[in-house]
């Protein structure tokens, strides 16, 4: 024989199943190497294939390649092929593979996984037990040690750990730990991030569906097997402590995923099968576009799909600057991408109209300016992974926390947030919305922000109306209040009056339902207009008689001139009474009787003597002199509860 060529040594090709168990012990041990690189650079633990940052690129791609070509070159096995009992050796002499061949058959292993693993699965039909890899670099997967002849290796192995034969250290820490842990936490981990992420909804949902009855099967075999190896364990005098101890944290995975299943996989498996068919359970967002394209109203749920409707939407109307919200929430994902539509949109706002919670709450603070309409209000919570894993629950709230975060929301909210449970709501207050710069303080008076120019649409004041409480709260007790304003004051601006005119005019719209709303009133409602209409004329008096009486005359102008603070007064009082019940009554007209008795109790000028404060009534006596009004009201306080009630009711209706 010739002394150069060594003859080839007898191997036996190590099958399938335990190159897959192999690689998933890498995988794991991958993960839980660029887990910390991640955690650093990314604040996450995972990567994902389609970001090129550095840090993902390293975990990704170059360090994957160090470790396998490293261990292939240096050990002639990776960790997980050492633990398995095989390796990787040359296949014409079966020493260990060069550094070349290690890197082709890195490269080569990239190739034989692109077509669904047809690469590896080629390993099984292959007549040497080669896949595509070990082909292109003269390799072959071998086991480490001689096997029986016409033993079935995988077979064998599957068998063995099933009937307790391996020891306890292999069947519990290998085959129980690293192999039916990594797929439980992938699982878990997909539910968790379809409920807080709503991220890749068709294919996760695939995955999950796929994945729970590989999972029992799998954990089935590891636990069943590594069991009985703990008894053999016992049997033969080993440590107590470690066969039972396994035996009790067998048990305690096995309930962890028993509850997962019944209570978290189970039950929901009808919208896993929606959302793998591409339909979303929860719904979708209906977006109602305004004739003039300026502004759409978002209601319902946050559904798959909805950024990339919004998206089309956002292209097709270019003047498109106002998001009108209401909804209850939805998947985080896509709520992010049409933040950042909403965001990148020169001039949009946000106007939440009813109620704006959860994932909306992005929406809404996307926007540059940002309004909450009076009776609407925005609810934070905790955010949920849709399972019963606390690890996967704070994940998914360090993602709730970043996002919010970028969108600059203060650390008092994200506190208050991430300390609501994910099944209440907490809705802050109106008075810390605007204390943190949130929204905008409203108008105090009935005043509006006029909207700019002459050429501003009649929506615009429309908006602006609506965004006062007062005007909001009368046009609940009447119906189109706000519209016929907003036509008046758009009248008035394209007159070019002056900005106190276009107020004004908005002003009487007002005005005209004040008698109706007051004859409707209860009387403690009625007692502090009262006050107040004395507070203004006393106020009126001391610029000058003239406007005490113009006020008494209907003269609405003159109330401008009155002091901040009275229209302040003003306008909480019209809000309160515009939201409180009607009380009916028969006739708008005082009887003989009503009248006698105020006529006896504070003269012949009483009844009707404010019939005029909203503005002139045709027909109705001119009202008494300043003096003469303001010595009554302060007669009134003097007067029985019934009498005074009475008294403040004829005063503001037209006498007989």
């Amino acid at each position: 024989m010739d002394p150069i060529f060594k003859p080839r040594p007898k191997l036996w090709p190590a099958g399938l199943l335990v190159r897959v168990q192999a690689f998933c012990i890498d995988a794991l041990l991958l993960v839980l190497l660029g887990a910390p690189i991640l955690w650093v650079s990314q604040h996450r633990l995972v990567s994902r294939l389609d970001d090129f940052s550095p840090s993902s690129l390293f975990v990704n791609w170059l360090l994957p390649a160090l470790y396998f070509v490293g261990f292939w070159a240096w050990q002639g096995a990776s960790f997980g092929m050492l633990f398995s009992g095989i390796r990787v050796v040359d296949f014409y002499s079966g020493e260990k593979p060069t550094l070349k061949q290690t890197l082709l058959r890195w490269v080569g292993a990239l190739v034989s996984l692109l077509p669904l693993g047809l690469g590896l699965w080629w390993s099984t039909v292959d007549a040497r037990g080669q896949s595509w890899h070990d082909r292109l670099a003269g390799t072959q997967v071998v086991w480490r040690r001689a096997r029986a002849e016409g033993e079935p290796e995988e077979l064998g192995y599957l068998l063995r750990h099933w009937r307790g034969e391996q020891g306890l250290a292999q069947s519990f820490w290998i085959n129980n730990l690293l192999l039916a842990t990594p797929l439980a936490m992938l699982v878990t981990g997909l539910m968790s991030w379809i409920g807080a992420k709503g991220e890749y909804l068709q294919a996760s949902a695939i995955a999950v569906m796929v994945g729970w009855p590989l999972m029992l099967t799998l954990n089935t075999w590891c636990v069943v097997g590594a069991w009985r190896s703990a008894g053999n364990y016992l049997r033969h005098d080993g440590a107590a402590v470690w066969g039972y101890g396994a035996r009790l944290l067998m048990g305690l995975g096995m309930l962890q995923i028993a509850a997962s299943l019944l209570v978290g996989f189970l039950p929901q498996l009808g919208e896993y099968w929606q959302m793998a068919r591409g339909i979303d359970p929860i719904g979708r967002t209906e977006f109602h576009l305004a004739e003039d394209g300026t502004s759409v109203r978002m209601e319902g749920p946050i559904g798959m799909g909805d950024a990339t409707r919004l998206d089309t939407l956002m292209k097709a109307q270019p003047q498109l600057q106002r998001f009108e919200l209401q909804s209850p929430g939805g998947r985080l994902h896509e709520a992010e991408r049409m933040a950042e539509m909403i965001s990148g949109r020169s001039g949009a706002s946000a106007w939440v109209v009813e109620h704006c919670e959860s994932a909306c709450t992005i929406l809404f603070l996307a926007a540059p300016s940002r309004q909450l309409m009076p009776e609407a209000r925005l609810g934070f919570h905790r955010a949920s992974s849709g399972t019963y894993n606390p690890v996967f629950d704070e994940l998914a709230n360090k993602e709730l926390e970043k996002t919010y975060r970028k969108l600059n929301l203060p650390d008092y909210f994200i506190t208050r947030t991430l300390k609501t449970p994910s099944r209440s709501m907490w809705y802050p207050s109106m008075d810390e919305l605007i204390s943190h710069a949130l929204i905008p303080e409203p108008p105090k008076t009935l005043d509006i922000f006029l909207p700019p120019g002459a050429n501003s649409p009649l929506k615009s004041y429309v908006e602006a109306l609506r965004a006062n409480p007062a005007w909001y709260a009368l046009e609940g007790r009447f119906t189109g209040s706000i519209d016929q304003a907003a036509q008046r004051m758009l009248a008035a601006r394209q007159a070019q009056l002056p900005d106190e005119a276009v107020q004004a005019a908005g002003f009487m719209v007002a005005a005209e339902q004040m008698g109706t709303l007051v004859h409707e009133l209860q009387p403690v409602l009625r007692h502090q207009l009262v006050r107040q209409v004395e507070a203004q004329l006393r106020a009126a008096k001391a610029q000058s008689l003239e406007a005490c009486q113009g006020l008494l005359g209907g003269q609405l102008i003159l109330r401008r001139l009155l002091p901040l603070e009275l229209h302040v007064s003003d306008s909480h009082w019209v809000q309160e009474a515009a939201n409180s019940p009607r009380v009916r009554r028969s006739s708008n007209v005082p009887t003989p009787v009503e009248l006698e008795v105020v006529r006896r109790r504070l003269g012949p000028l009483a009844p009707g003597m404010l019939a005029h404060w909203w503005g002139a009534q045709p027909g109705v006596p001119a009202a008494p002199r300043c003096e003469q009004v303001l010595q009554i009201l302060d007669q009134l306080g003097r007067l029985p509860v019934q009498q005074r009630e009475l008294a403040e009711r004829l005063m503001f209706q037209r006498p007989a």
